[in-house]
């Protein structure tokens, strides 16, 4: 019997309307369908704790003359009102370029259960069918994923299966952490850029106390980049550090801390419900330069 094929890059008219039949393979089949890219670039996991990556070190050649990173945060894949067009979007335009890498902050997928808060019939289907569509939509840009945090979503799980995003980031064979994960890049002279990312957690219904939590997570550690997702609120906070030099000097480092939205449509949503402010996908993006350069934008 002939084995069934995936159209390039994972796309099928199935994936991109969220029909419930979106997993029609063997489940024998399932991992042997995703057709993992090799990471191109060195990397090293520094610290492993209970399995997961907490300290990930890449290193890209100069021959790159920039490095694009991108945030992905809150696709809750697998939600009626995700977004999946804008996914496929962003995956795509991370793969047009060479240079562009991403890191997700968690909440890849939405897993409502039964005993989860909110209701299953805003799902297109169970968490574990969520969980390998998710992961064909990505599995051809899985060498572009530079670390993963789980968020609350992942974690919906755990009393009736375990956390979800383990088992993304075996299908996917990529760096996981629940919690925190700290990223090292060298590249140039960024020896290494450094950047700090979690999910987030608590409430937080105006932008004011989305700054507050984001900026209190950025006071731990000496990262460059702290990336924060959670509240589906856009922000970028720019600030400065003290930096101890071993030859006893002192100098103000640039700092950044961001957030990004999310992929979820407010109206329709439990969002319009909770009565939180409309908002449409926007998510940070560094551009690190190898003289040692770095600038921080919206995308």
């Amino acid at each position: 019997m002939e084995q069934s094929q995936l159209p390039p890059h994972g796309r099928s008219d199935d994936i991109l309307l969220g029909r419930p039949d979106q997993v029609n393979l063997p489940v024998h089949q399932l991992a042997a369908q995703l057709r993992l890219p090799e990471y191109k670039y060195s990397h090293s996991i520094g610290m492993l704790v209970q399995g997961e990556s907490k300290y990930i070190t890449w290193t890209f050649p100069d021959t790159l003359r920039s490095v694009q990173l991108l945030q992905l945060t809150d696709i809750q894949w697998g939600h009626i009102c995700c977004k999946r067009e804008r996914v496929i979007e962003y995956r795509d335009w991370v793969l047009a370029q060479p240079n562009r890498f991403m890191v997700w902050t968690g909440d890849n997928i939405d897993a409502a259960h039964m005993l989860s808060r909110g209701t299953t019939w805003e799902n297109t289907g169970t968490p574990q069918n969520q969980l390998f569509e998710f992961c064909r939509v990505w599995a051809p840009a899985r060498h572009r994923i530079l670390g993963y945090v789980g968020g609350n979503h992942e974690r919906r799980c755990i009393s009736v299966y375990g956390d979800l995003g383990i088992t993304i980031a075996a299908l996917l064979q990529i760096p996981y952490s629940r919690g925190k994960q700290i990223i090292d890049i060298r590249f140039g002279k960024w020896q290494p850029f450094k950047i700090s990312q979690w999910h987030g957690m608590g409430g937080a219904r105006t932008m004011g106390t989305v700054a507050q939590n984001l900026y209190r997570f950025a006071s731990d550690g000496d990262a460059d980049l702290y990336l924060m997702g959670h509240h589906h609120k856009p922000m970028i906070i720019p600030f400065w550090k003290e930096r101890y030099g071993a030859n006893g000097t002192v100098r103000a480092a640039k700092v950044f801390a961001a957030a990004g939205s999310s992929f979820l449509e407010t109206w329709g949503s439990y969002a319009e419900v909770a009565g939180y402010s409309p908002s449409d996908v926007m998510m940070p993006r560094a551009i690190l330069d190898a003289k040692g350069g770095f600038e921080l934008t919206l995308r």
